[in-house]
């Protein structure tokens, strides 16, 4: 087995290429893993997915380790996604580390602990699929995507990393339109609104550095859960801001304007492309459909959070 390390150099606050290049050497030295590695540093999000391409399609079995934060994780799985020699692992050295955040509040420690994620286990994890591309956490449009895309910005000002850069991003994006029409079909049933201040599809709970949009996912079951905010104010979308955060917004108190399905398929139909998030990455799509992919992708996760081949979370 090849054990691939594809580093992102400008996740988190500072380079961490030397420090995980140290250990995984001293790991192998004292044969505590087997098989080989390589050290791969990405350039790019583009690099990273030729990266992953080119060991997928070398047919060689592979565990290809991102990391990075999400979007590193999601750039590997854009380039390996459908090769059956590929295992996925993810070292959450990112800011936000969203993903992460599924498996429990502690999860990125023991992610982090390169013995116990090398020694883990292998497991199948849906995927979404939009239109050509893939996202293994959240694909979103609307206001939030807007924040997604603005805090990317704001993270280059020195000092302002993760939720930070999210909250400034918040403040600043409020002020933008907060409507955006387009018509929407859930698993082949037609939403009724037509005009829509946030569109969630989560394969897993966590985006935007905090908010816990999808608290019943389930990363196995096959279904994307999926959040429809209409058309709102803006009064109530700061009402709504901290409870979304806290994942409430589900409790069945807010129907009125909150509308939850577990779904499959979305299909958005839009006179105009539209500005799809992905991992806090902007892909502009011309009627975007969002679905679980037909095939899954398989994981390493550390034992602590799996049973019989089930991935389970830890409070």
């Amino acid at each position: 087995m090849q054990h691939i390390f594809i580093i992102n150099p400008k996740a988190g606050k500072s380079d961490a290429t030397k420090m995980i290049s140290k250990t995984v050497h001293q790991l192998f030295m004292d044969k505590e893993i087997e098989g080989t590695y390589r050290i791969e540093r990405t350039l790019s999000p583009e690099d990273t997915q030729r990266i992953a391409r080119k060991y997928a399609q070398s047919g060689e079995n592979v565990i290809l380790y991102a990391c990075g934060g999400d979007g590193t994780l999601n750039d590997v799985l854009n380039g390996c996604m459908g090769y059956d020699n590929v295992v996925l692992a993810h070292l959450p050295i990112g800011t936000g580390n969203d993903f992460i955040k599924f498996f429990g509040p502690n999860a990125k420690k023991d992610f982090m602990h390169l013995k116990k994620l090398m020694n883990g286990q292998i497991c199948d994890v849906d995927v979404i699929k939009v239109n050509d591309h893939y996202s293994i956490n959240i694909a979103n449009i609307g206001l939030d995507a807007m924040i997604a895309f603005n805090a990317n910005k704001f993270k280059r000002i020195p000092f302002v990393k993760g939720k930070g850069a999210y909250q400034i991003s918040l403040a600043y994006s409020f002020f933008t339109s907060l409507r955006h029409h387009m018509r929407i079909i859930v698993d082949g049933i037609e939403e009724k609104e037509s005009c829509f201040s946030f569109v969630v599809c989560a394969n897993a709970s966590y985006y935007g550095g905090s908010y816990c949009a999808a608290p019943y996912a389930n990363i196995q079951d096959g279904y994307m859960e999926v959040v429809l905010i209409p058309k709102v104010s803006r009064l109530k979308i700061l009402q709504l801001m901290k409870i979304y955060e806290q994942g409430k917004h589900l409790d069945g108190t807010h129907n009125d304007i909150v509308h939850y399905y577990k779904a499959k398929k979305v299909e958005i139909y839009a006179e105009k492309p539209l500005a799809v998030c992905l991992e806090g990455e902007e892909v502009v799509l011309h009627n975007p459909i969002i679905e679980i992919a037909d095939k899954k992708i398989k994981m390493l996760i550390p034992d602590k959070y799996v049973s019989n081949g089930q991935i389970i979370q830890n409070d």
